[in-house]
């Protein structure tokens, strides 16, 4: 392919797929304009074009012109529009011209307009590899139009080729571009021009230059700021990383105190080292003494418990023997009482009561006076009631047999009558009654609020028997006076149906104000009939004065206040002890339900209050263990601590020997068994097995123990 061909295939054929992008002297522009480019033609060819922008213009010389010898500067002359006149030009020298069509130039002229007078620039620049193209348009005044053809090339001669194409009159003659004589004046006009030119050649890149170094500060200005940006993020950068490294250095630091310390540790450990080896190493041998010992004790404990079983079974046999001898001597002892002991005459009573000496007399109530003595060797209490009423000697005897006949462990047993005296002979109990402990008479010491408890239970269940009676027997004078205590702290009522045996006169008459506040308030203020309701309302006064031991006048009101304002310690008796506020409140709520003034609203034994206070029966000790703790002044000796239960810390009724070799209350173990524990209460290592063995010889202990007292 020629030179034209190839100029023709690149200027012509893609010049319409082809973005054509201008650069000039600054690279900063050329390379924000390309990048530019790339990015919004990413598809596209893109033809870079140099601008280039000379300094003065060419002069002519006077020598004869060539022919043009470049392949590129012939297509320019063949090709370019015919009304342009070409000047080329090689080493600022005319070497060859093309004068343009008169006809063109002459429309062209007549085309030009007064507002071409600014004048415009364009710039193109094509490389290929090793040539460029120039193209430089330039107009400063409507009769004159310049464009310059740069053509370079290594292969040609020329080095260096301007075309000067103008819509006016040619500026020189044909014939004096072939080295024909010109005249000064045309010199000095060309020189004139040419000055001209650079004048506004010059003064135009001096403005630019000045646009340049504005657009350059602004840049400056611009990275100083991102500079300053960057350096203040750089210097919190470096802040953190001081900070980060300071805190590093001090955990570092720590790590080191840390790190001595073990070292130190460690050095300890290995000094005791040996020592430890040498107490491990004895500790395996009386390890292997005590299995030793371990087996030579399971061995004893064997024997001991085959003699235990032999022992067990001979017990078991000797208390059935006892049982027996027991029921034929209460069976003998019931049937004397029947038969020879029930009647009893006057004289028996004047002899035990010495003639009733007021030494005798323990008490004086509604239903007459009381007096202790001993008939037939039995001691007991002699009930005078009054002699006059309305009852035979027969009816008085049918009735008090009815009343010896019903039996309760509650109950003070009638033993005796005498029809003749009007005499009642009881069961004597020598621990007094009820009100000389709540009043700390006769120096009777104060009960604890565990026997408090269990008398209350212990009346309920009394009352609830004689009601369900056939006939139902009402006591009619229940208080505390008449609620006595044995040995062991039980309680017993009595006068229960004395009320049947005296007239109606005698019955009403009460000249005893204390003794009113526990007789139902329907029957002072109507004259009513004694009713089951009415020993409710005295058994609700009894449970008040055993909660406070206050008097009983005011008591109602005092524990309902003390109810209602959240302070019912205030009035609970210290001197029993500390009362588990949760019992404690259900039995004054209770207590003031019994209390209530209608009867209606009064509960029923059996089926509201037993309900409620029985299942408290549970958290009293046994009689036998608190009348132990009450009997301090009668010197009893210290409670050895084997016969104590480790869980329920009180003298053990039913022991039992766990795997682990302690011995506990049955219930006790039994519990702590049933409720998922497989571990020793004392050790809290497993237990071997579950299985539990009765402790004989410390049951009999603790039996031979409680008898001496």
């Amino acid at each position: 392919m020629s030179g034209e061909d190839m100029i023709k295939a690149e200027g012509i054929c893609d010049v319409e797929d082809t973005v054509f992008v201008a650069v000039g002297k600054n690279v900063k522009e050329g390379k924000s304009v390309l990048s530019w480019a790339l990015k919004s033609f990413a598809s596209r060819r893109i033809c870079v074009l140099h601008v280039h922008q000379p300094n003065h213009l060419f002069s002519s010389n006077c020598r004869q012109l060539s022919e043009l010898k470049s392949s590129k500067a012939k297509f320019v002359c063949q090709h370019a529009p015919m009304h342009c006149q070409i000047w080329f030009t090689c080493s600022e020298y005319l070497i060859h011209t093309r004068s343009m069509n008169n006809s063109l130039s002459s429309s062209m002229e007549s085309l030009s307009s007064p507002e071409d007078n600014g004048g415009t620039k364009m710039h193109n620049h094509v490389g290929d590899g090793y040539e460029d193209l120039n193209i430089l348009e330039n107009a400063s005044s409507p009769a004159n139009k310049m464009v310059k053809v740069e053509i370079k090339g290594d292969y040609s001669p020329l080095h260096e080729a301007h075309l000067h194409c103008a819509t006016s009159q040619p500026l020189l003659e044909e014939g004096s571009f072939h080295g024909k004589a010109s005249s000064d004046e045309t010199s000095r006009v060309e020189h004139a021009m040419m000055d001209a030119e650079n004048s506004k050649q010059r003064a135009f890149e001096e403005s630019v230059k000045r646009w340049r170094a504005e657009e350059d500060a602004m840049e400056a200005i611009r990275m100083a700021e991102v500079s300053y940006r960057l350096f203040k993020e750089k210097e919190d950068q470096r802040k953190e990383k001081e900070e980060f490294f300071a805190k590093q250095k001090e955990e570092i630091e720590e790590l080191k105190i840390q790190h001595d310390l073990c070292l130190n540790k460690l050095e300890m450990i290995q000094e005791k080292k040996p020592v430890l080896e040498s107490q491990i190493t004895e500790s395996s041998y009386a390890g292997k003494e005590l299995e030793e010992k371990i087996i030579q004790a399971v061995e004893l404990l064997i024997s001991f418990r085959k003699q235990r079983d032999e022992m067990q079974i001979e017990r078991d046999n000797a208390i059935k023997e006892v049982n027996r001898f027991r029921k034929l001597v209460q069976d003998d002892a019931d049937e004397y009482c029947i038969k020879n002991f029930f009647s009893i005459s006057f004289s028996d009573i004047i002899e035990a009561t010495q003639n009733f000496d007021p030494s005798s007399n323990i008490g004086d109530g509604k239903f007459g006076s009381v007096y202790k003595g001993i008939i037939h060797h039995v001691k007991v209490a002699i009930k005078m009631l009054p002699a006059c009423g309305s009852f035979s000697d027969s009816d008085f005897q049918h009735k008090a047999e009815s009343l010896s006949r019903v039996r309760h462990p509650n109950l003070v047993t009638l033993i005796g009558i005498c029809s003749e005296s009007r005499s009642l002979a009881y069961e004597f109990l020598e621990n007094g009654n009820l009100e000389d402990h709540l009043a700390c008479r006769k120096k009777f010491r104060p009960l604890h609020w565990q026997h408090r408890i269990r008398i209350a239970v212990e009346i309920c269940s009394a009352l609830i028997f004689v009601h369900a009676n056939d006939p139902c027997i009402v006591h009619g004078n229940l208080r505390p006076t008449n609620i006595l205590l044995d040995a062991k702290f039980v309680s017993k009522i009595s006068d229960f149906g004395v009320h049947l045996l005296i007239s109606q006169i005698e019955n009403s008459s009460n000249d005893d104000p204390e003794a009113s506040i526990y007789v139902d308030p329907e029957c002072i203020d109507k004259g009513g009939q004694l009713t089951v309701e009415s020993d409710v309302y005295s058994f609700g006064v009894i449970l008040l004065r055993l909660l406070t031991a206050r008097p009983a006048s005011g008591i109602v009101r005092d524990v309902k206040c003390a109810l209602e304002s959240g302070k019912l310690g205030s009035v609970l008796d210290s001197s029993a002890g500390d009362w588990p506020i949760e019992q404690a409140e259900l039995l004054a709520y209770l207590a003031l339900s019994c209390c209530e003034k209608d009867p209606l609203n009064r509960p029923n034994m059996l089926s509201e209050v037993w309900p409620t206070i029985e299942p408290m029966r549970d958290i009293c000790k046994p009689h036998s263990d608190l009348s132990t703790s009450s009997q301090g002044s009668k010197g009893q000796k210290r409670i050895p601590p084997h016969f104590i239960c480790p869980i329920f810390q009180d003298v053990m009724e039913d022991p039992h020997i766990a795997a682990d070799g302690y011995t506990y209350e049955g219930d006790a173990i039994k519990g702590w068994l049933y409720s998922g524990h497989d571990t020793s209460p004392m050790t809290n290592l497993k237990l071997d097995t579950c299985d539990l063995i009765p402790n004989s010889a410390l049951y009999r202990a603790i039996q031979e123990w409680q008898q001496q007292f």
